[in-house]
């Protein structure tokens, strides 16, 4: 048997160390009225009550005032048709063969809109209600749970959720659209907050939390592509090194799942990513608005290809046979040029080499006409400063609540003019209005993306969990800012809206620390302290 030696601890009885004052063990001892929670720290469940009541109310409010769920897009008329979504008839009756031919998105919206459409009739619109709700609820719960994880008081917390999300409508204006827009929203709050929960504590539940609806945005919007997610998974492993056994177990499922649908579009049709539009949405945002004889001179000189005249977009008979051939099919997922109410099949595989030919006369008229191009980019950015309730202007639920709108826009929002239709302004090759812009938009994300990256340097060390969360958010709010300024127009408002609130919860986050920083510089000035300590490299409390 080993010695233990004599520094060994034996067994024996417990010894408590006992308060001269009062003789109880100090383990007994009540805490100091100094240290002693106060406040809204004391009841941690009333802003989760209040918030949930708010919100109850609120869209309880919304319904009397004539707010309703559209899911106009399962009609399966061509005036409502959606691109995104296959033929409804194919969803309802056959949608599990029909999305595995899905390469014009991700499946997960399909998934979803051929579940509603299998559902009674009479259960339909509940269901999408009660989802929608339970999205809604999520977001709000875990936008203000995460602003606590991230060290912002919790009545600051309170107030910024209840402000900008619960009281603003263009939340209220995408939860009752039958889109993906909401749902990549709420994936990604309740991701970011699992996210911290997982870096502060390793639980297994919460890394599992955050790469499944990390998964989960790539799968249902493609603006995220799988780039997003590898690169969000960095700072996770860095802050977790020494655990990185269980990151990998909670990343493995939601990763593969992911790979493995980026296989299945590469075996079928060739595409790389969880989209084939990539040259026909870059051509809408370019050569559609490109003078003709700008595309004429490159076509003579043998730069760019003869589909580079034809808007992107255009029907199959416009493409078909002479650009390139459809291929028949069994499936008419793949194989039909029209769905069954006469709108495009854009499923169709010889939209994908059409939108590679696109891409192609993209790029050689960005190098040959960068300057114009930059201005298409800036026009894209006035786009997603808009507020993004002016998505909706010409939908079913603007009329009830065009007034409160226009309210919240321009108290909140710092909107001095709605902008009747974004998209438009643009398309024309107008500028946008400086009066169009939110300004509080713009603030949030100064704030988030010049000062995110330099507070989560400075607590890399003293609260490593802080700084991967806000490494991981900052990522996912310059990627969708940049690939979409780069690609898209006319709908970026719409984009903004996919990133919920997580770049306002960035910028409070660095508004939260500068005050601390200037709150504690000012006490020491008072008490005459010149010593050099900076609250943002010092270890963070309890939240």
């Amino acid at each position: 048997m080993t010695d233990p030696g004599p520094g060994a601890a034996t067994p024996g009885p417990a010894t408590a160390l006992v308060d001269p004052v009062d003789g109880r063990p100090a383990t007994e001892r009540p805490p100091a009225a100094a240290d002693r929670p106060r406040g809204l720290d004391a009841r941690p469940a009333v802003p989760v009550v209040v918030l949930v009541a708010a919100y109850g109310i609120s869209r309880i409010w919304a319904a009397v005032a004539g707010v309703r769920y559209d899911d106009s897009v399962l009609r399966g008329t061509q005036l409502t048709d959606m691109w995104q979504l296959l033929d409804v008839r194919l969803l309802r009756d056959h949608l599990a063969v029909s999305v595995w031919h899905l390469n014009s998105q991700p499946p997960l919206f399909n998934l979803y809109a051929g579940f509603l459409l299998k559902a009674p009739t009479g259960l339909r619109r509940p269901i999408e209600v009660v989802c929608a709700l339970g999205l809604g609820l999520a977001m709000v719960v875990c936008a203000y749970l995460l602003q606590v994880e991230l060290r912002v008081p919790r009545v600051a917390a309170l107030v910024v959720t209840l402000v900008a999300v619960v009281a603003s409508p263009a939340y209220l204006l995408y939860e009752n659209w039958l889109n993906y827009a909401y749902p990549t929203a709420a994936f990604g709050t309740v991701g970011a907050w699992c996210l911290v929960r997982f870096l502060r504590t390793g639980r297994a539940r919460f890394g599992l939390g955050f790469f499944g609806a990390a998964a989960a945005v790539v799968l249902v919007d493609s603006t995220y592509q799988v780039e997003w997610l590898l690169v969000a998974a960095v700072p996770v492993v860095v802050v977790l090194r020494h655990r990185w056994r269980t990151v990998l177990a909670v990343a493995a499922v939601p990763v593969l799942v992911v790979a493995g649908w980026y296989v299945k579009d590469y075996v079928q049709v060739g595409t790389t990513a969880t989209s084939s539009w990539l040259g026909m949405n870059l051509a809408r945002s370019i050569l559609y608005r490109a003078p003709a004889d700008q595309i004429a001179a490159l076509q003579r000189q043998g730069k760019m290809n003869a589909v580079a005249s034809i808007p992107p977009f255009a029907g199959p008979e416009v493409y078909s046979p002479r650009y390139v051939v459809a291929v028949p099919d069994p499936d008419p997922a793949v194989g039909a040029l029209h769905k069954a109410d006469g709108a495009t099949n854009f499923n169709n595989p010889l939209y994908v080499r059409v939108s590679s030919l696109y891409l192609h006369d993209d790029l050689a008229w960005i190098r040959a006409h960068p300057h114009e191009y930059a201005d298409d980019v800036l026009n894209s950015l006035g786009v997603w400063f808009v507020g993004t309730d002016q998505n909706f202007t010409d939908s079913v639920n603007w009329p009830a609540t065009r007034s409160y709108a226009r309210f919240y826009d321009r108290a909140v929002e710092w909107q001095p003019t709605q902008d009747p239709a974004p998209g438009f302004v643009v398309f024309a090759r107008g500028w946008h209005r400086p009066a169009w812009l939110s300004g509080q938009a713009i603030a949030v994300y100064a704030l988030a993306l010049v000062g995110a990256p330099v507070l989560a340097w400075r607590r890399r060390r003293s609260d490593p969990a802080l700084a991967g969360t806000l490494a991981v958010l900052w990522w996912t709010t310059a990627y969708a800012l940049t690939t979409t300024s780069l690609v898209e127009v006319g709908e970026n408002e719409r984009f903004r809206s996919e990133l919920g609130p997580v770049p306002t919860i960035l910028a409070v986050v660095v508004v939260t620390a500068v005050v601390r920083v200037t709150w504690s510089r000012w006490g020491r000035r008072r008490r005459g302290d010149t010593a050099s300590v900076d609250p943002c490299t010092t270890p963070a409390g309890p939240a």
